[in-house]
């Protein structure tokens, strides 16, 4: 088999941009061109030219890569749809931006390369092509943007060979089906999300009649507002964002006085709402579904997926209505199907105390229907002889819920108490509690220290096991002396962050927080691909939740089979007692 390294070209503004338009509006735009394609083969195959001219089925039954293959082989596919080019059938499609992800390494090519082989890769070209469409480029221009194409392809397929043996079928598979559930874009009610569009707007416009210097100044000018307060004989605020303690004070003294202020904190959150449902739209095609994308490995180091940039993050949607808009209402399975929405339950509680070695607590979880009466008996909060926790009382579970969830990481009584809402004394004895009844989860916050400790005085690059045979890299841990301490050190690792390897504070807390969402990352992985196989199509995935589009018909079959599959652990940890909760639904909410 014949590996091939696949690139495109194509026109971009900042109008017809992928980034504010989604994946197939983009190529949908009037002024879309893919007006080159380069291959390289590990044969020696070399092309740059048209993609229509280009006859695809030389790479039937072998292997493709692209550095970014939700852009390329969505492309291609949508290509094909459109009759641009002839359709071939690869054996396999990879990314290699997800390999080196994978593998703790920058996504983009640029980073990657200058990480894997101490090179640098020149991106001006690429800069230079904005505006430019093919036949407008002067033949030097074409010749420096074929050239360019190329040595991209050639990178691609080098990082391949480099580095492919370490990123795992399974992992890959992952990949491939991550890819799958942006291809196959989310059912869209258009005529609500019209009426939305249009009283959001109106909100917004109403708010902007509230600021009084909104013919003079834009509406977030921020000397605008600090001189409508002194006008009026008032300290302005330091910070006017939502949630910060002393602009709510603010507020709370002068709402009266000042209604335009909160019109322009107002203002601010309406418009970033605007932002997201005018994504939603830029990127839902007439046939009825939003094309986004999530991103395979975008949180590092726990590998878990993240949102796949602009206005519209899907991994972060919404909860609650704003402004007489349920955002989520809007994703509706389109005429005669229902969404199946199913997650795993409390499931970092359960891989805590699974990598705590912490049997007690497992044994008490695998017996419970609920997990908070198993922490409420554990921590010594509930006596079993009075029934279930829920039914006896409600406020308690509540308080044992926060314990559980705020308390595994090693978080501080200060944290806790804003994490929980308790009294800083109250949080003062949560902790200690936890820490008390549950030894075995402080006990390996400390075992991670000491290894972390051991790695530094070797010099060995640190890395932690997941039972999966996926490892979290931290490269060289550095020992660095606190500042304003004499004898108070900290440890120091490296992560990718913002597409760059960056310094990154550790200490067991941390890591055993990575190790958790980490473990839960690849259990809930394992879950989904076993869902897809069983032909019940992933067509959205947030956090440990995935949603289903099935036929009307088979809907309450197909929930009983999803919860089948996610209450069945993965063969490589059987010993972990999992749940899964989920309901049908006609449109979209937890």
């Amino acid at each position: 088999m014949i590996t091939y390294a696949v690139d495109f070209e194509s026109y971009y503004d900042g109008e017809c941009s992928i980034t504010t338009l989604g994946p197939r509006g983009y190529f949908s735009h009037p002024q879309f061109d893919a007006y080159m394609v380069t291959i390289v083969g590990d044969d020696g195959f070399v092309y740059a030219g048209c993609p229509r001219e280009l006859d695809w089925t030389i790479l039937d039954g072998n292997m493709i890569l692209s550095h970014n293959a939700s852009f390329d082989e969505s492309l291609y596919l949508y290509g094909v749809e459109a009759g641009w080019f002839n359709p071939c059938s690869p054996a396999e499609w990879h990314c290699t931006a997800d390999m080196t992800a994978f593998l703790g390494l920058p996504r983009s090519l640029k980073n990657a390369s200058a990480t894997v082989f101490g090179m640098e890769v020149n991106k001006t070209t690429r800069d230079n092509m904005k505006g430019k469409q093919w036949g407008s480029m002067t033949d030097d221009f074409k010749k420096e943007v074929t050239e360019y194409a190329i040595k991209d392809s050639e990178l691609c397929l080098r990082l391949w060979q480099e580095l492919s043996d370490r990123w795992p079928q399974t992992e890959r598979n992952i990949s491939t089906l991550n890819r799958k559930v942006g291809q196959r874009g989310l059912p869209i009610d258009t005529t609500l999300l019209k009426t939305n569009l249009e009283q959001i707007r109106t909100e917004l416009f109403n708010a902007e009649q509230s600021i009084p210097w909104i013919s003079d100044h834009t509406p977030l000018s921020r000397k605008a507002f600090n001189e409508q307060c002194r006008a009026q004989g008032i300290d302005p605020p330091a910070s006017l964002a939502a949630g910060n303690e002393e602009a709510d004070k603010w507020f709370a003294a002068f709402q009266d006085a000042c209604p335009w202020a909160r019109a322009v904190q107002n203002y601010r959150r309406i418009n970033a709402f605007l932002r997201k449902l005018e994504a939603f739209d830029n990127g839902t095609m007439a046939n009825g579904r939003y094309y986004g994308g999530l991103m395979y490995c975008g949180a590092n180091p726990t590998a878990r997926f993240s949102g796949s940039g602009g206005n519209l993050n899907l991994q972060n949607l919404p909860r609650d209505e704003m402004f007489g808009v349920n955002f989520r209402h809007m994703i509706k399975p389109k005429d005669g199907y229902k969404l199946i929405v199913a997650d795993l339950s409390q499931i970092e509680v359960r891989t805590l105390c699974w990598l705590a070695k912490d049997h007690k607590a497992l044994d008490l979880i695998r017996e419970s229907d609920d997990i908070y009466h198993a922490f409420g008996v554990l921590l010594g909060l509930h006596d079993p002889n009075n029934g279930p926790l829920k039914d006896y009382d409600k406020q308690l579970r509540h308080k044992v819920k926060a314990i559980a969830l705020g308390c595994g990481y090693g978080m501080g009584a200060a944290k806790f108490s804003t994490f929980s809402g308790m009294s800083l004394e109250e949080a003062e004895k949560a902790v200690k509690l936890y820490r008390d009844r549950m030894p075995m989860v402080p006990k390996f916050w400390r075992s991670l220290d000491q290894d972390m400790a051991t790695a530094c005085a070797v010099g060995e690059p640190f890395q932690l096991e997941l039972p999966s045979g996926r490892a979290l890299r931290y490269g060289k841990i550095k020992r660095m002396k606190e500042a304003g301490s004499v004898n108070r050190f900290r440890y120091i690792g490296k992560i990718v962050r913002n597409g760059q390897m960056r310094d990154f504070p550790l200490w067991g807390g941390i890591l055993t927080e990575n190790l958790s969402q980490g473990l839960a990352r690849d259990i809930f992985s394992d879950m989904m691909l076993r869902v897809d196989a069983a032909g019940y199509p992933v067509i959205l995935h947030v956090h440990d939740e995935m949603v289903c589009e099935v036929p009307e018909a088979e809907a309450e079959s197909a929930l009983a089979k999803i919860m089948e599959i996610m209450s069945i652990p993965p063969m490589w940890i059987p010993d972990i007692p999992v749940a899964a909760e989920g309901h049908i639904c006609d449109l979209y909410s937890k």
